[in-house]
């Protein structure tokens, strides 16, 4: 009988802006590249495993990485500090813990929840302009709550995805969805269990379609039930998508040690949006 050998669980936050997304990819910079470096030059295994593979461009609040931990006598502390040592600066290492045994980035992960960002403007400031989808054209909140309710439970999200998404299981549960505000700026929150390559930039694409009159409620419920394979409209760019949180419940650590700042760790993180409207599982409408 084997056991899983113990882990350390590392949070993260990162600007997606530069990087192929985390996952280690044959051409180009990757999170996952720059944080295994980290290791190496530490002196620490640095074979590591994400929570998601995240797109090239899109940002992070918090995002879990796990490696092995072969080296229990080193504290977190200085595994963290030395992270961040050699870590570019538009990664940081928020927190390095010992996980109970069996813990895993990917799989212990209950849901994940992501943020997607407008700026309703001719241009968005430029310690925001990195953060945002900038659109010149109106988008209405408010009409964008009407179909909410489409999104939430168990759904083929086949449309919603590329080839590559296409090459599994394509249905994918959404416990909720909401719209906030604080003009000029819209955020799009999405949180579900897992998702599909640029889902969520699909489902943001479609909000903002409806809020224009370019897409219907008919069609965008029967490409959710499967019977339609192409959108009339794109995924939103990248850099406005944040994985904002991943939460694993009540995990137990054996060790912490994490940074303390009195500034917000991210863009819009204290800003007062308000919900414009939210949906969850007891507002889905019945499937046909």
């Amino acid at each position: 009988m084997t056991t899983d050998p113990p882990r350390i669980k590392i949070d993260l936050s990162f600007v997606g802006t530069g990087f192929n997304g985390f996952q280690l990819q044959k051409k180009g910079r990757t999170v996952q590249g720059e944080l295994e470096s980290a290791l190496d030059e530490i002196g620490f295994p640095p074979k590591t495993v994400g929570c998601s593979r995240t797109d090239g461009g899109v940002h992070a609040r918090r995002y879990t990485a796990h490696c092995a931990d072969h080296e229990p006598g080193r504290k977190c502390s200085e595994i963290l500090k030395g992270l961040n040592r050699n870590l570019p600066e538009t990664i940081l290492a928020n927190a390095v813990s010992r996980a109970a045994p069996g813990f895993h980035a990917r799989y212990s992960s209950l849901e994940k929840t992501y943020r997607y960002f407008i700026y309703v403007g001719d241009a968005a400031p430029p310690p925001v302009a990195p953060f945002v989808n900038e659109m010149r054209r109106q988008a209405s909140a408010k009409k964008m709550t009407e179909i909410l309710p489409l999104f939430i439970g168990e759904l083929d999200f086949r449309a919603f995805t590329t080839s590559d998404g296409r090459k599994t299981n394509t249905v994918r549960g959404i416990s909720s969805a909401a719209v906030l505000a604080l003009e000029p700026l819209i955020c799009i929150e999405i949180r579900g269990r897992s998702f599909l390559h640029r889902m969520v930039r699909f489902i943001a694409g479609a909000l903002v379609a409806y809020s224009r009159e370019k897409v219907t409620a008919g069609f965008l419920a029967s490409a959710l039930a499967g019977r339609e394979d192409v959108l009339p409209f794109p995924a939103m760019p990248a850099m406005g998508l944040h994985l904002w949180d991943v939460d694993y419940g009540d995990l137990k650590t054996s060790e912490k040690y994490d940074n303390t700042c009195p500034l917000e760790l991210w863009p819009f993180e204290g800003a007062g949006f308000r919900t414009v409207g939210r949906a969850g599982p007891q507002d889905h409408p019945p499937r046909s």
